[in-house]
């Protein structure tokens, strides 16, 4: 089955990358380089369709500024990754030719038809940064918001309940894994703040046998629950997933343990997902009372989070129409014949290490 990712996010701090977390050690790496318009993503989803026709589950990871656009692929079976080199998440291959590769998509580009376009150009390149700054902008003010919210229900949460559920959830982890072995952390997103709002991937991620459903609001415990689980699974040696919230990256949200087919998954009013029939719930607003007296605060901080990640959406959307109209001067450009011949070469190249 296919998994789906975000790889960055944004972020009231900027534009946040977990990118360098896409390839596991020793996997081949083909870094696309190349012009708005190019081809990257139409590239990676041949490549990820060739792969898929000869049985090879593929993991996809998308652009939290264009959810339908493709930023990279990984291929388990075959020890290969595909990504967008290109900037705001600029990556090189870290062994060229030996074991990496370089494909430069900007070499189909015929420079005589885009140059007459350079004023454009670089007028809609300034239009992109300063959206992108504003919508930052604007998420770093609905954040303070967000922590006072979750300042707030922190004050009135029963930690002797929530110690109590994390105790009783670690049993999950009785008699597996190999203690004495190293469990490693793979970092994503599989929420994000994008152009048509908070979108999230779970619907690809959550075919396991065992599924926790934690809904709770930040500040209710979540958080601390899924920190005790990845150190669980950390110290018998299970390797990890942990999927970071889309305003703040530092911070758990989802976590999958792939070994054991388990995953503990927040759902809150910013993440809502279908989960299958015999998902688990914890309901972590049973840890929290007296919390009503500050039910106006809290209502007020909401609205005023909605109206601000509204208007960093509507920006974020402005920015897309920009980098929309950049693409169609470079597709003009494009000589498509030889850029599909050395495409299908390509491709034929990696599937042919399976």
């Amino acid at each position: 089955m296919s998994r789906s990712f975000f790889p960055g996010g944004n972020t009231p701090g900027g534009f946040f990358s977990y990118f360098g977390e896409i390839a596991r050690e020793g996997e081949r790496t083909l870094c696309l380089k190349g012009a708005s318009g190019s081809g990257k993503a139409t590239f990676m989803k041949k490549a990820a369709a060739a792969f898929a026709a000869r049985g090879c589950p593929v993991e996809y990871f998308w652009c939290s500024n264009d959810p339908a656009s493709l930023d990279g692929i990984r291929v388990p079976g075959a020890r290969t990754c595909i990504v967008d080199g290109t900037a705001p998440h600029v990556q090189d291959p870290a062994l060229p030719v030996a074991r990496d590769m370089l494909f430069d998509m900007a070499a189909f580009i015929d420079p005589a038809a885009v140059q007459p376009h350079r004023e454009e150009l670089a007028r809609l390149s300034r239009t992109k940064k300063e959206c992108c700054a504003r919508a930052y902008a604007y998420l770093a003010a609905a954040w303070a918001l967000h922590q006072d919210s979750a300042r707030l229900r922190g004050q009135f949460l029963d930690r002797g309940k929530l110690n109590a559920c994390i105790l009783e959830a670690l049993g999950l982890f009785d008699g597996t894994g190999s203690p004495g072995k190293t469990g490693h952390t793979r970092r994503f997103f599989a929420d994000a703040l994008t152009p048509e709002g908070f979108v999230n991937t779970l619907d690809s991620l959550t075919d396991l046998d065992t599924v926790v459903v934690l809904r709770g609001e930040p500040g209710m415990g979540t958080d601390a629950f899924l920190e005790h689980m990845q150190r669980a699974a950390g110290l018998r040696g299970l390797d990890t997933e942990r999927l970071c919230r889309p305003l703040d990256p530092g911070a758990p949200e989802h976590l999958i343990v792939p070994e054991l087919r388990l995953g503990f998954f927040t759902q809150n009013r910013l993440c809502r997902a279908r989960f299958p029939a015999h998902a688990r719930e914890i309901q972590f607003s049973d840890f929290i009372h007296g919390l009503e007296t500050h039910s106006g605060a809290l209502n007020y901080n909401e609205a005023m989070f909605d109206l601000l990640t509204g208007k960093a959406v509507q920006t974020l959307a402005a920015q897309r129409a920009a980098h929309g109209r950049m693409e169609e001067i470079y597709i003009e450009g494009m000589d498509f014949d030889g850029l599909n011949r050395a495409c299908e070469e390509m491709i034929a190249r990696l599937v042919a290490g399976l």
